[in-house]
């Protein structure tokens, strides 16, 4: 499955063989990608416009895609790990588009997956890869999805799963990652030094960390674009809005974009948005400062801790995305978050984490700076569910009795 494939620096372009524990650029430190492979006619049946529709009568979602991406799958490695992973609804958001000023908006729910966030793409093309090569551990450096989401496919194809979260992490968020059976390790440290570690670590002690820019994992998310070309083809987005944390996915949705573009297969990209919390907003204060790596920032202060990284490993390669479609990356405040999180909720019916709310706040700042105009075709990704993160604080009401009523 992996054998004579290539890894290309998605900065420098410095190609290198495939190693499993092969995440950054040998010469500049820069995430490693796969190179695309070329487009076969044979590739996609029926036509590409098919609505994500399954193409084999076998398999579908993010496996209707398997043989444009760079690993070879076959059936039994696919059966290892499918539990549904893809294959998301592009929903229209008539109520929602009305309120905020869009005439045109959709969401791309991605809180369908089978763990509730769109991890799960990228953690089962990873598990499928590594449990066909004979791996037995995976890790991964998280504090909430990817850690749910690599200790559940751990567990449905039987390997053993380390997951390493920061000391602070609260309890509630370590119970579903700790029901699969991972090994959950609890460490004293900043979110880059553990990253840093786990790699070091990994490769000394047989486990291949699947951390957020794994080009295993950006393969598999990647097959965002590609739903969202299908789903979209004879009116493609002018702008799609992507919550942004380590600035894999982001950088996923680009490079995926970018392909079925190279391909004739869709005419352009949308101009792709990465929407940070202020409390925690590395790539969109580089953005604001005309920078082209991360900007640092102290200690992640923000209710949407799925998108709190302060040391984003991708944050360059979402930077250089953002630039390469003509998009841009925006900070929204807690308040707004926290509001669009209810807006989205009691809109359209979709209960989504307050990182998934953030795309909404990031879209309704573009409208009020006129930068987002009521006639363009917007998308937004709803990254994960509701019940993937604290509720949201809303009153309760006291129990009446009935002859109250």
């Amino acid at each position: 499955m992996i054998d004579d494939i290539e890894l290309s620096c998605s900065s420098c372009g410095a190609r290198q063989a495939f190693g499993l524990h092969a995440l950054r650029c040998s010469d500049c430190g820069e995430a490693l990608e796969f190179v695309a492979p070329p487009l076969r006619d044979q590739v996609l049946e029926p036509a590409w416009a098919s609505g994500c529709a399954d193409s084999s009568g076998v398999v579908g979602g993010v496996w209707r895609y398997r043989d444009l991406l760079a690993p070879d799958f076959d059936e039994s490695a696919i059966a290892r790990v499918r539990m549904g992973e893809g294959g998301s609804p592009l929903l229209r958001a008539l109520r929602l588009g009305n309120t905020v000023g869009c005439e045109d908006l959709w969401l791309k729910d991605e809180s369908r997956n089978p763990t509730g966030s769109f991890k799960d793409r990228g953690t089962a093309v990873a598990v499928a890869v590594l449990s066909a090569a004979g791996i037995e551990s995976i890790g991964t450096v998280s504090t909430g999805n990817m850690a749910r989401s690599v200790a559940a496919y751990a567990a449905r194809a039987g390997l053993r799963a380390k997951v390493w979260v920061g000391a602070t992490t609260p309890a509630e968020k370590l119970a579903p990652i700790a029901v699969h059976g991972a090994d959950l390790v609890r460490i004293d440290a900043p979110y880059g030094q553990i990253y840093e570690t786990s790699l070091i670590w990994g490769a000394e002690n047989g486990v291949v960390f699947v951390n957020s820019d794994s080009a295993l994992r950006v393969e598999g998310q990647k097959t965002i674009a590609y739903e969202i070309a299908e789903q979209s083809v004879e009116q493609p987005f002018d702008w799609f809005l992507v919550p942004t944390s380590s600035g894999g996915n982001f950088s996923a949705i680009g490079k995926g974009f970018s392909e079925v573009v190279e391909w004739g297969l869709v005419e352009r990209s949308p101009r792709l948005v990465a929407v940070q919390a202020e409390g925690c907003s590395p790539i969109a204060s580089a953005w604001e400062n005309g920078m082209d790596v991360p900007m640092e920032v102290g200690s992640a202060r923000t209710v949407a801790g799925a998108i709190s990284n302060p040391t984003p490993p991708s944050g360059a390669r979402a930077l250089r995305w953002a630039r390469e479609t003509g998009g841009l990356a925006v900070k929204v405040t807690d308040d707004e978050i926290l509001t669009a999180q209810v807006e989205i909720a009691t809109s359209t019916g979709r209960f989504v984490q307050p990182a998934a709310a953030a795309g909404l706040a990031g879209l309704q700042q573009l409208i009020r700076s006129g930068t987002i105009g009521p006639e363009d075709r917007v998308g937004i990704l709803l990254t994960g569910a509701g019940p993937n993160a604290a509720p949201p604080p809303l009153p309760i009401p006291e129990p009446v009795k009935l002859s109250d009523l």
